[in-house]
């Protein structure tokens, strides 16, 4: 191994020995080659970039950003440097500086796909949600073969006042790009056409964990009826994200596969060998999904559910599971390219989770004032809702809005917030921003703040508004034209709270107003929250996990129909 006591002294001898060791992972041996030759030729700005990215990898990010300032110095236009600095800024506590960084490197270099998807991400996350999707659009055309890219993209759009039918073409769009369209058909499948047999569900999900998991799929797996349903689950979670609750899930599950690693052609070759008869995909085009191996189609019949407020846009998915609420008949079938199954509303359930903290009395009696809030993510944050709220503290003077996201910890992003609520007429003093809090009680009882949560829109909460209610604040939402603006009806529908629910903005504001002016309503609807839930719908999981069945019989007996020659055929 060569070290740094045996070190040519030529600066031409030197540089291939500092490469070698970089990229061979010896990273304080790099550092000291790259110094040794910059104590003699200090005009190189690759040795200052490369000398960065070995301090950065190495965790020296103050001598790291020295670096870099020290390459730009040298070479003003120089993309490198700019994209380091970028990193650095994005692992710590300023991306909104990442983004400026990023963006100029990509002045002088544009069309570097990655770099712009990560500038995308950066921008979702500090609430920018029009400029993110730009990004993404760019990304997926330097970039077209990556599907990640055109998901993260249709994911974007949903956060975007944009038509249910002008959604369903853009998901269609994907369907022609990664949906194997010019593939032959895959071969039949071996399962019996049984209409009445038990049957072997497949769920697949990156949610067996403490998260999602814990809110919804638990009761599924705890209710299913396992004399008519055999349940196997596909963990697209990599085992080193794995929490207590995945192991749960595991002894739970009659067939338990991790598939993180495999691709698309093994996912699906181990889906259909292992004979599922309704695989239910938990995803759509968030995070992780798999779509791609489902375009294979593995199974005879596939589903989407739960993770994503959107159709796929996918000949190959047969049914979306959703309620007559997010999903009205007669308006929603032009919104998705699936055929919708409508389950009972609402089209989930709830299980409280037990390490929450008590419902304290209403926060306005200690505080003095009313306090709205909402714990959604910023990019959630449109500008029609930016609107609504800041209308709202205009009417309800000294009322206060909490804002909690973990993008919030960044100085910058917390400012570029307080500037919407500004331009939008409301006082940026009057808001409360509230970053990241680890610990998952401790999230919960910072709901114990807020007197009234608040929906956006177009792209409703989900967790969040449960959460909300659990926590015994009710929430005031806008009943929108879409799947994703129409949640948060479903939810205070299915717990006897439509009353909350507006027709038009103008009532959403009027709702809102008049709540904050009611302390006596608010204290008696905080003081029977919980129970409420418990005795709804919402948390009903016998009455959901029947009514889930049920939808999977009817999605398979359909099937068996069709191999018969007879029965529905897919839109």
């Amino acid at each position: 191994m060569t070290t740094t006591a045996d070190a040519p002294p030529t600066g031409e001898a030197l540089l291939p020995r500092a490469m070698d060791a970089h990229m061979a992972g010896r990273l304080p041996e790099a550092v000291a080659l790259y110094r040794s030759l910059l104590a003699t030729t200090p005009f190189v700005p690759e040795i200052w970039n490369n000398l960065a990215f070995a301090l950065a990898d190495l965790g020296r990010k103050d001598e790291a950003a020295a670096a870099f300032h020290a390459a730009i110095t040298v070479k003003p236009g120089y993309a490198r440097p700019l994209i380091g600095l970028g990193n650095l800024h994005n692992a710590g506590t300023r991306p909104d500086k990442a983004i400026l960084h990023w963006s100029r490197a990509l002045s002088l270099e544009p069309g570097q796909g990655a770099l712009i998807f990560n500038l995308g991400i950066a921008l979702q996350e500090q609430g920018a949600a029009p400029e993110a999707a730009e990004r993404f659009q760019q990304a997926a055309e330097a970039l077209p073969g990556d599907p990640r890219l055109v998901s993260q993209l249709l994911l974007c759009l949903n956060y975007l006042d944009r038509p249910g039918e002008q959604l369903l073409d853009d998901h269609r769009r994907f369907d022609a790009l990664h949906g194997r369209l010019d593939q032959p058909d895959p071969p039949p499948h071996a399962n019996p056409p049984d209409p009445e047999r038990k049957l072997r569900i497949g769920y697949l999900s990156v949610e067996f964990r403490a998260h999602l998991g814990g809110y919804f799929l638990a009761p599924l797996f705890d209710g299913h009826d396992r004399s008519a349903f055999e349940i196997h689950s596909y963990s697209i979670l990599p085992e080193k994200a794995a929490d207590g609750l995945t192991a749960s899930f595991k002894e739970k599950s009659d067939g338990w596969r991790t598939v993180d690693s495999l691709g698309d052609e093994a996912l699906a070759a181990r889906i259909r060998a292992d004979g599922i008869d309704i695989l239910v995909d938990l995803a759509g085009h968030s995070g992780l999904n798999r779509l791609p191996a489902l375009a294979r189609r593995p199974a005879p019949v596939q589903m989407t559910w739960l993770g994503y407020p959107n159709t796929t846009g996918m000949r190959s998915m047969d049914h979306r599971l959703v309620d007559g609420i997010t999903d009205p008949p007669g308006v929603a079938e032009g919104h998705a390219s699936e055929r919708l199954l409508r389950l009972p509303a609402p089209f989930l359930c709830f299980r409280p989770p037990a390490d929450a903290p008590a419902v304290i009395p209403l926060p306005a009696g200690t505080a003095g004032v009313v306090t709205f809030g909402s714990f959604n993510k910023l990019a959630k944050l449109s500008d029609s809702t930016v609107r609504l709220w800041a209308a709202i503290l205009r009417r309800a003077p000294g009322a206060r809005l909490l804002l909690k996201d973990r993008s919030l910890d960044n100085p910058g992003t917390a400012d570029a917030i307080r500037d919407r609520f500004r331009r939008a007429g409301a006082d940026p003093d009057r808001l409360i921003l509230l970053g990241w809090v680890e610990d998952p009680a401790g999230h919960l009882g910072l709901y114990n703040r807020i007197d009234i949560a608040l929906d956006p829109t177009p792209y409703n909460g989900t967790i969040t508004t449960c959460d909300a209610l659990w926590m015994g604040a009710p929430m005031v939402t806008l009943l929108g034209d879409r799947h994703a603006a129409r949640v948060g009806a479903s939810l205070l529908s299915a717990v006897g709270l439509s009353e909350l629910i507006a027709a038009t903005p103008e009532r959403y504001v009027d709702i809102a107003v008049s709540l904050a002016w009611d302390l006596n309503r608010l204290m008696w609807l905080r003081k029977g929250m919980r129970e409420r839930l418990l005795g709804s719908p919402l948390c009903d999981e016998a009455r959901f996990v029947r009514a889930l069945e049920s939808a999977y019989r009817q999605g398979w007996r359909d099937w068996c129909a069709r191999q018969d020659g007879g029965g529905p055929d897919r839109p």
